[in-house]
């Protein structure tokens, strides 16, 4: 099933983006701040000191909220030159596991494709979809990260034993603000920016669940 790629290109969306970011940022600095420091002053096994972690994490999740936000709408305006698609996916393989290093990663990647991308992006791309699929699937189950290549396209997907998007947001999966989720990761961003980098490089993006066996695939062309 494939899923909608809207690419958020227009100039006043990009300048409004800009613009919420930097003025929210202002403000979450305020908070962050002056949370530090009233936690050096508490002591840590208090239950203030916990509520203002708390406040602290939530201000640190809106600034990265709001980096992706600004993502999104410069989608459109993304640099593209020759990127090594394999040697991205081995870096955002890497750090994935590094924040979760208790999730299996099966890693096969050698396609020795070259895509017209920006690299920053394509890594981000494949980090909200193994964040996804970590969320998903069960602690015990490995996740698949695999890039082929067919002819004169590449296939990347990622492969848990999630239950997949439910019905009711699958067809509009990849817009900005749809999410099955709650929370600052449940907001609606990372699917939407995964859409995008594949509406900015020409590509598609799809899902199948088969067998308990969820796959998100990216269709990406190639050199």
């Amino acid at each position: 099933m494939s899923l909608s790629t809207n690419v958020a290109s227009s100039e006043p969306l990009v300048r409004f983006a800009r613009k919420l970011s930097h003025d929210l940022n202002n403000f979450s600095t305020v908070v962050r701040t002056y949370s530090e420091l009233l936690l050096s002053d508490l002591p840590a096994d208090s239950a203030t000191h916990a509520d203002v972690a708390e406040i602290q994490r939530a201000a640190e999740n809106m600034v990265q909220y709001l980096q992706r936000v600004t993502r999104f709408a410069r989608a459109g305006t993304m640099r593209r030159v020759p990127v090594n698609i394999d040697d991205v996916a081995r870096e955002a393989a890497a750090q994935f596991q590094s924040r979760t290093p208790a999730r299996t990663l099966d890693l096969r990647v050698a396609s020795g494709a070259i895509i017209q991308a920006d690299a920053l992006w394509w890594r981000d791309v494949l980090l909200e979809l193994l964040q996804n699929a970590h969320e998903a699937a069960p602690a015990e189950s490995p996740i698949v990260l695999a890039i082929v290549r067919v002819n004169d396209e590449v296939f990347a997907s990622v492969i848990d034993r999630g239950p997949g998007f439910d019905a009711s947001v699958i067809s509009h999966a990849g817009e900005p603000l749809v999410s099955a989720k709650a929370g600052v990761r449940g907001a609606g961003m990372g699917l939407a920016i995964v859409s995008a980098f594949c509406g900015a490089v020409g590509g598609t993006l799809g899902q199948t669940h088969e067998d308990g066996q969820t796959t998100v695939s990216l269709r990406l062309p190639t050199e």
